[in-house]
């Protein structure tokens, strides 16, 4: 799939297309689980779904969610199978933010579609530490866009952050120097124009010491092509004083939560993901008691 990928241009005759694939595809390897609800919102500026998995009981939190897609695609309903799956292992109710894509909206809309959805949890009435951030490849980029400039901004930080396969560097220099090449669709290539169409400025993630950030997981697979910057943005986490846990899935390609069809321990990394969140919602509503 790596060459046919990478050889594909991305322009605005194939990406309609790439995207009603990219859909598709994901809804036959991480179908929504049975009983899962979806209640649309057309808030003003603010679109989405609210994903509520089975046996997802708690009420007083909640995971706003960033979808993956390379900034250019991906969509909420094609991650309702994400979403209700990390809400059944939270018992946690989700909102899969719909943000505007590349290159019809190029950057900064993504970054202000998603901190308006943090703005407007808040004023539905969450406290900031019982709104769980999380996102994936693209939209991990996102939320942790999100969470440090909350932090610099002031704005009250959430209570944790959640990161699969995070990109972090959007040169992608830290992508193209530590990989090895084993991911089974992501290269360079492939990653390149699809972020180009999203920004021409060579934007990190550096989270700066002193920040307020919440504690964060990250999950990555060993084979895939965006494992050094989930390790580096692990570093530069620790290294400005948050408290950061890497978790590294042997011989995984880029996102594999997002197939559990295929990868079955899809079901333990989100059990992981389920444990972190539900540690930190049980430690701020014993803490409040």
């Amino acid at each position: 799939m790596r060459p046919l990928a990478a050889a594909i241009p991305v322009n605005a005759v194939t990406l309609p297309m790439a995207r009603l694939a990219i859909d598709a595809a994901m809804w036959v390897v991480g179908p929504s689980l049975a009983g899962t609800v979806v209640d649309r919102v057309d808030d003003g500026a603010v679109h989405g779904e609210f994903v509520v998995g089975p046996k997802a009981t708690r009420a007083d939190a909640v995971i706003l969610y960033v979808h993956g897609g390379g900034f250019v695609a991906g969509s909420v309903a094609a991650y309702r199978g994400v979403a209700s799956r990390l809400s059944t292992a939270t018992r946690t109710r989700v909102f899969v933010v719909d943000y505007r894509l590349a290159p019809e909206y190029p950057s900064p809309c993504a970054q202000l579609d998603v901190a308006r959805a943090y703005r407007w949890l808040l004023r539905r009435g969450y406290a900031p530490d019982r709104i769980m951030i999380a996102g994936d490849s693209a939209g991990g980029f996102l939320a942790a866009d999100l969470v440090f400039a909350n932090a610099r901004l002031r704005v009250p930080a959430a209570g944790g952050l959640v990161l699969f396969s995070p990109m972090a560097d959007l040169g992608l220099r830290i992508a193209h120097t530590g990989n090895r090449n084993r991911d089974g669709v992501i290269s360079y290539a492939l990653s390149a124009k699809a972020v180009a169409h999203f920004t021409s400025e060579h934007l990190e993630l550096r989270p700066e010491r002193g920040l307020e950030l919440p504690p964060t997981l990250i999950q990555t697979g060993s084979a895939e092509y965006f494992a050094a910057d989930a390790v580096e943005l692990t570093d530069r986490l620790r290294q400005a004083g948050a408290q950061c846990e890497l978790q590294v899935w042997p011989d995984q390609m880029h996102v594999f939560q997002v197939m559990p069809a295929l990868a079955p321990e899809a079901r333990f990394a989100f059990g992981a993901a389920g444990r972190f969140i539900t540690s930190l919602l049980d430690t701020e509503a014993a803490s409040a008691v």
